[in-house]
């Protein structure tokens, strides 16, 4: 499985060579700043480059075009973050691509409008993903042709009103099916489902008590949601989006992942890992 599953840098060369220089950069201080970090991303995605992705990334374009890229640059944040995190550098080189496709798609749908916070996202940047996956080669089964369609219609309408009653959030009681769907989709465990699941997922924790996920799981759901073949990708992926918002502030870096960490120790526990 590992030797079939496609890899990211063959897909997105330049943007693997771009994110790689851009850690090593930060981790050697030779960009200190993230004005500069923002001013290199700018001259990256030219044009060309952004026709380059659109096409292994569909709907890039569009979620690039909200609040001035910032989305864009939160993305590209977070691929780098993944190539500084300890979690990655000791993964296997089939859980470093999972990683990589799961930060591609994680914030794919994503909609940041007058700074409101989208908290549908996860559950359409996994739509997109399934959607997309199959075309850049990753195995699905006999029923994705006749189950595509109305398991995309169930993630999209999985919706509920915020607390406040002035958005929507992911309705988790939807999970189940959400997640058997997957599995028809793709197969039990297959790459593309756990690629899937972590975009899904990724707002389903709360693992920085300072920015609280308003659609995040009970602990009654937690077992019922989250696989022990999961808990790797998923933990790799909301580290590496915690860590994209504070890439010069080791403090705060320190102090979520640290809270992320717990989350994810007490997660191991419910589902007996």
């Amino acid at each position: 499985m590992a030797a079939t599953i496609p890899r990211l840098e063959n897909q997105l060369p330049d943007l693997l060579e771009f994110v790689r220089t851009l850690a090593w950069q930060i981790e050697t201080a030779a960009i200190q700043d993230g004005e500069a970090l923002v001013a290199r991303m700018r001259h990256f995605y030219t044009a060309e480059q952004m026709a380059a992705i659109e096409p292994v990334a569909p709907g890039w374009r569009e979620m690039a075009a909200y609040a001035d890229g910032t989305t864009l640059h939160h993305v590209t944040q977070v691929l780098i973050a993944l190539q500084l995190l300890p979690e990655y550098r000791r993964a296997s080189q089939y859980l470093q691509a999972l990683m990589e496709w799961s930060v591609l798609y994680h914030d794919l749908g994503k909609q940041v409008i007058a700074g409101q916070r989208d908290a549908l996202h996860a559950f359409r940047s996994a739509g997109m993903a399934a959607r997309t996956l199959p075309r850049l080669g990753f195995l699905t089964s006999e029923a994705y042709p006749a189950t595509l369609e109305p398991w995309s219609q169930l993630v999209l309408g999985a919706s509920v009103a915020t607390p406040d009653g002035k958005g929507s959030m992911q309705d988790n009681r939807a999970l189940p099916e959400i997640l058997r769907g997957i599995d028809q989709l793709f197969g039990t465990g297959s790459a593309a489902t756990l690629i899937v699941q972590a975009a899904l997922l990724h707002q389903s924790l709360n693992v920085v008590p300072e920015w609280p996920n308003p659609g995040s799981l009970t602990e009654a759901q937690v077992p019922a949601c989250i696989r022990p073949e999961l808990i790797p990708l998923l933990e790799g992926l909301m580290l590496a989006d915690s860590d994209a918002w504070q890439l010069f502030e080791p403090d705060k870096k320190a102090k979520f992942r640290e809270s992320t960490l717990a989350v994810f120790a007490a997660v191991r526990e419910m589902v007996a890992v």
